[in-house]
């Protein structure tokens, strides 16, 4: 390995370790000094860009670099690909340009599925969800809900996904077999819908499984109001599980209660208080499940 080779690596180890975002960018911009269209370089340099536009163009040059040869190892190199295609996916996808989006999101899965293992290329699961949650923008309802028949994760993901597309192919008719989506979705997280809409604030950062709810949360909230019947219907079910369940303050139960009423669904949550004393998440869930609320 030459002096350059040697320096070059030293400086990507410190940028991908540093938590500074300026010294990050610096030290990508010294091994761009050295090797201008370096790949790995560009990453960084994008991950750390604020503008959309700007990150973009920075990661299009990656791709452009990657494609002609660098790196020369074909696994180091698919690994940089599924990178720059899934960092463009998202900020397409930020930006409202969703064909494109889509177009780097399958290229990027296209690497994946390709690999003898898809789970050392990168975050196969992130880029799933960020497919799911494309498809959902441009409408695509039909696609998304087969998908989901062939997806085995059973991820949050998926549960989300086909709750939604199979609200949206027959808005208000199929509401037993949404309601059912809906609990299997609770089970999943119990707290994701409370993230979703703004019950909780953000967790602390020590927390990782409640970090990943909320990122999902993040990504997803704003898909339930593809629908203003479905994010009524949806607000209904998590302030009754919320209430049944003791997820608000004593300070906040008069008022959301009062919003469950407007939503139709205080007989609901009258009815359920007298069956559910004290339970966990799990069996409240199961009970309501099995009581068919939500179901009209």
């Amino acid at each position: 390995m030459n002096s350059n080779n040697r320096k070059i690596n030293r400086l990507i180890n410190m940028a991908w370790e540093s938590d500074d975002e300026n010294r990050a960018r610096e030290l990508a911009r010294q091994v761009l000094a050295i090797s201008p269209e370096y790949p790995e370089a560009l990453l960084i340099l994008a991950d750390n860009t604020e503008n959309d536009n700007d990150r973009s163009g920075i990661l299009k040059r990656a791709l452009k670099s990657i494609s002609e040869g660098n790196p020369p190892d074909d696994d180091e190199r698919n690994m940089l690909k599924f990178s720059v295609y899934h960092r463009l996916a998202f900020t397409y996808f930020v930006t409202k340009k969703y064909d494109d989006a889509l177009s780097c999101c399958e290229a990027a899965m296209k690497i994946a599925e390709e690999n003898d293992d898809p789970d050392t290329i990168g975050d196969t699961d992130d880029i799933k969800a960020l497919h799911y949650r494309i498809l959902i923008e441009l409408k695509e309802w039909q696609k998304v809900l087969a998908l989901t028949m062939r997806d085995e994760s059973h991820d949050l993901a998926w549960a989300y996904s086909r709750l939604i597309a199979a609200w949206m192919t027959a808005p208000g008719k199929n509401q037993a077999v949404c309601a059912n989506m809906f609990w299997d979705a609770l089970m999943l997280s119990p707290d994701v819908p409370f993230y979703m809409l703004g019950y909780y604030e953000a967790p602390n950062d020590d927390d990782e499984d409640e970090n990943e709810d909320f990122g999902f949360a993040l990504m997803f909230y704003d898909a339930i109001s593809a629908s203003e019947k479905l994010d009524k219907w949806f607000t209904r079910g998590t302030i009754l599980f919320g209430l049944l369940s003791n997820r608000f303050e004593e300070k906040e139960r008069e008022y959301v209660t009062f919003v469950l009423d407007t939503l139709g669904g205080y007989a609901e949550y009258d009815r359920m208080s007298s069956i559910l004393l004290e339970a966990d998440d799990q069996s409240i869930i199961e009970t309501l499940a099995a009581n068919k609320c939500l179901a009209e």
